[in-house]
């Protein structure tokens, strides 16, 4: 009930009048003009990984955004060029809106009284930041939004430390994994989370070395379940959103330029033909005659 109600009071100040203002702000700038790349297919090279971007491409896509509006610059009008702002703006604040109850969980699997959980709620509700990044096409609520789950995920596997290797304990061991590398798939700043949970997992592992009613198997089987989760699968997340990002942008962009001759090779509308080698000490060089072939 507590929860229901801070998680309403948080819906109305983050959605209330989310289409104003009706124009670019900030860095809508850059990520409104790479979720048009996405949908278009164009080449791009930014400095972030790609899948928050590709989460606004994605809503953008569904709301009929057709790519062409480029977010050139501040203040430029999104009614009149029939941008579905809005739409690409909910994203960020549902994503805000899911961190109320994420906090109230992840204090209330911590340990904590169901005051502190509901004061912890509220903090989220109305700390500004957090508020303002919400409401506009801008990478952090995803990260945020990531690494909050990763924690709640996290919290929620030590619950099951009575039960190791149970189905909920493999669930929460693995949707760790997977929100954290999630998390480090919007921004590199997850780097901090990943620290965080490698810590604490140290930690773990250490103190279960000197818990004597823990075999050297099961032991074992601990370390080898939190390397896969922990490191194999969030790398293979991470990977995964590479894939993809690279599989959708196959055209050639602007982006071209920061890339080698052989990729850019594989982008539709680029042929330029023989791309240059390395040639290292030591490399075995064959030159042919260009008209003969012959060498």
């Amino acid at each position: 009930m507590t929860l229901g109600i801070i998680v309403i009071l948080a819906a109305y100040v983050r959605l209330w009048r989310l289409s104003n203002p009706t124009s670019v702000v900030f860095d809508e700038v850059h990520f409104g003009k790479f979720a048009g790349k996405y949908i278009n297919g164009t080449y791009f090279f930014d400095v972030h990984p790609p899948l928050a971007k590709m989460m606004f491409a994605a809503v953008g896509k569904a709301a009929g955004y057709d790519g062409i509006f480029n977010f050139k610059e501040i203040g430029l009008d999104y009614i009149s060029a029939g941008v579905p702002y809005v739409a690409m703006r909910l994203l960020p604040a549902l994503l805000g809106l899911a961190m109320v109850p994420i906090t109230y969980i992840s204090l209330a699997a911590l340990g904590h009284a169901g005051d502190a959980c509901a004061l912890g709620a509220l903090l989220v509700v109305f700390e500004n930041a957090l508020l303002t990044q919400s409401r506009l096409i801008l990478l952090d609520s995803a990260l945020i939004f990531f690494t909050g789950a990763t924690i709640m995920f996290w919290s929620l596997f030590f619950t099951e430390s009575h039960r190791p290797f149970s189905n909920r304990w493999w669930a929460y061991l693995l949707l760790t994994g997977i929100n954290m590398g999630n998390a480090l798939s919007c921004k590199w700043v997850g780097l901090f989370l990943v620290a965080t949970i490698g810590v604490w997992t140290i930690k773990d592992l250490w103190e279960k070395l000197g818990d004597l009613s823990i075999t050297p198997g099961q032991y074992v089987k601990h370390f080898l379940a939190r390397s896969i989760a922990l490191i194999v699968v969030p790398v293979t997340v991470y990977l995964f959103w590479f894939q993809i990002h690279f599989t959708v942008l196959h055209k050639s962009g602007d982006g071209n330029a920061f890339m080698s001759p052989e990729f850019q090779n594989t982008l539709d509308g680029v042929n330029l033909g023989h791309t240059p080698r390395d040639v290292y000490y030591g490399s075995r060089v064959r030159i042919r005659h260009d008209a003969t072939n012959a060498g």
